[in-house]
Protein backbone atom coordinates (compact mmCIF):
# COMPACT_ATOMS: atom_id res chain seq x y z
CA UNK A 1 0.00 0.00 0.00
CA UNK A 2 1.27 3.32 -1.29
CA UNK A 3 -0.10 6.81 0.71
CA UNK A 4 1.47 9.33 -1.43
CA UNK A 5 0.59 13.48 0.43
CA UNK A 6 2.17 16.20 -2.15
CA UNK A 7 1.98 19.55 -0.84
CA UNK A 8 3.91 22.61 -2.60
CA UNK A 9 5.93 22.84 0.22
CA UNK A 10 7.05 19.20 0.45
CA UNK A 11 6.23 15.82 -0.41
CA UNK A 12 5.17 12.72 1.90
CA UNK A 13 5.10 9.09 1.35
CA UNK A 14 4.54 6.22 3.11
CA UNK A 15 5.43 2.54 1.44
CA UNK A 16 3.59 -0.29 3.31
CA UNK A 17 3.57 -4.14 2.13
CA UNK A 18 0.16 -4.88 1.20
CA UNK A 19 0.66 -8.72 1.91
CA UNK A 20 1.59 -7.14 5.87
CA UNK A 21 -1.82 -5.66 6.26
CA UNK A 22 -3.76 -8.26 4.27
CA UNK A 23 -2.80 -11.82 5.06
CA UNK A 24 -4.70 -14.63 7.00
CA UNK A 25 -2.99 -14.36 10.55
CA UNK A 26 -4.04 -10.30 10.36
CA UNK A 27 -7.95 -11.51 9.08
CA UNK A 28 -7.90 -13.92 12.22
CA UNK A 29 -7.27 -10.82 14.80
CA UNK A 30 -9.26 -8.54 13.22
CA UNK A 31 -12.60 -9.76 14.76
CA UNK A 32 -11.16 -9.27 18.02
CA UNK A 33 -10.48 -5.66 17.78
CA UNK A 34 -13.54 -4.28 15.91
CA UNK A 35 -16.54 -6.59 17.23
CA UNK A 36 -16.41 -4.48 20.61
CA UNK A 37 -17.15 -1.35 18.62
CA UNK A 38 -19.65 -3.04 16.32
CA UNK A 39 -21.93 -4.36 19.06
CA UNK A 40 -23.25 -1.25 19.39
CA UNK A 41 -24.83 -1.61 15.86
CA UNK A 42 -25.31 -5.27 16.45
CA UNK A 43 -22.97 -6.40 13.78
CA UNK A 44 -20.82 -9.38 14.83
CA UNK A 45 -17.60 -10.37 12.15
CA UNK A 46 -16.10 -13.78 12.24
CA UNK A 47 -12.47 -14.69 11.50
CA UNK A 48 -13.64 -16.79 8.80
CA UNK A 49 -15.81 -13.70 7.21
CA UNK A 50 -12.18 -11.78 7.21
CA UNK A 51 -10.39 -14.26 5.27
CA UNK A 52 -12.74 -14.90 3.50
CA UNK A 53 -12.16 -10.85 2.38
CA UNK A 54 -8.68 -11.12 1.88
CA UNK A 55 -9.07 -13.89 -0.33
CA UNK A 56 -11.60 -11.85 -2.65
CA UNK A 57 -9.55 -8.60 -2.57
CA UNK A 58 -6.10 -10.61 -3.68
CA UNK A 59 -8.40 -12.12 -6.64
CA UNK A 60 -9.70 -8.73 -7.41
CA UNK A 61 -6.77 -6.61 -7.71
CA UNK A 62 -4.98 -9.40 -9.69
CA UNK A 63 -7.77 -8.45 -12.31
CA UNK A 64 -7.46 -5.09 -11.81
CA UNK A 65 -3.64 -5.26 -13.19
CA UNK A 66 -2.33 -5.62 -9.58
CA UNK A 67 -3.11 -2.38 -8.50
CA UNK A 68 -6.59 -0.56 -6.61
CA UNK A 69 -6.06 2.75 -6.55
CA UNK A 70 -8.51 3.93 -3.08
CA UNK A 71 -8.63 7.59 -2.67
CA UNK A 72 -7.28 10.34 -5.27
CA UNK A 73 -7.67 13.72 -3.76
CA UNK A 74 -6.35 17.08 -4.96
CA UNK A 75 -7.42 20.20 -2.67
CA UNK A 76 -7.81 23.84 -3.59
CA UNK A 77 -4.64 24.45 -2.34
CA UNK A 78 -3.00 22.28 -4.90
CA UNK A 79 -2.19 19.60 -2.24
CA UNK A 80 -3.02 15.94 -3.53
CA UNK A 81 -3.25 12.37 -1.73
CA UNK A 82 -3.11 9.31 -3.20
CA UNK A 83 -3.79 6.13 -1.48
CA UNK A 84 -2.91 2.91 -3.89
CA UNK A 85 -2.95 -0.65 -2.96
Amino acid sequence: MKIKIIDKEKNFSLSLPTRLLFNQFFASLVPVFINAELKKYGICVTGSMCRKFVRGFYKTRKNFGGKLELVEVESKDGEKVKITL
